[in-house]
């Protein structure tokens, strides 16, 4: 148990080191913000948002890797068992989260390229 624990405090801190700078990303904003928003922003701040998406991908990324990692780990009679179902529930939070994400970044980027075409 102390073992997972440092691992899952390593992977929110690689995560708070990646994500700690620059943009910050709200997962939750709903596209429809996110494109009125983009409407608004500039060349250079539309790829400092697309940064910050991908840099919070990224750290999702490290994150499901360990979770990924420590699902392995588990003996295959305890699969069905309460560790493995709350790792399994995590690991599904952080592949939406991914997507929202993602979507935004989509969002950007065609504005991005909308801006770019219009010049």
């Amino acid at each position: 148990m102390k073992r997972m624990m440092g691992a899952l405090a390593g992977a929110f801190l690689a995560a708070g080191m990646l994500c700690g700078c620059g943009e910050s990303v709200d997962e939750n904003k709903p596209i429809a913000e996110v494109q009125a928003e983009a409407a608004k922003l500039d060349a250079k701040q539309l790829e400092a948002k697309i940064e910050a998406c991908k840099k919070f991908i990224e750290a999702k990324k490290v994150k499901a890797d360990a979770l990924a990692k420590k699902i392995g780990e588990i003996p295959l009679k305890d699969m069905l068992g309460d560790e493995a179902k709350n790792l399994k529930q995590e690991a599904s939070k952080i592949a939406e989260s991914v997507s929202k994400v993602t979507a935004q970044m989509d969002a950007y980027a065609k504005e991005l390229k909308n801006k770019g075409a219009a010049k």
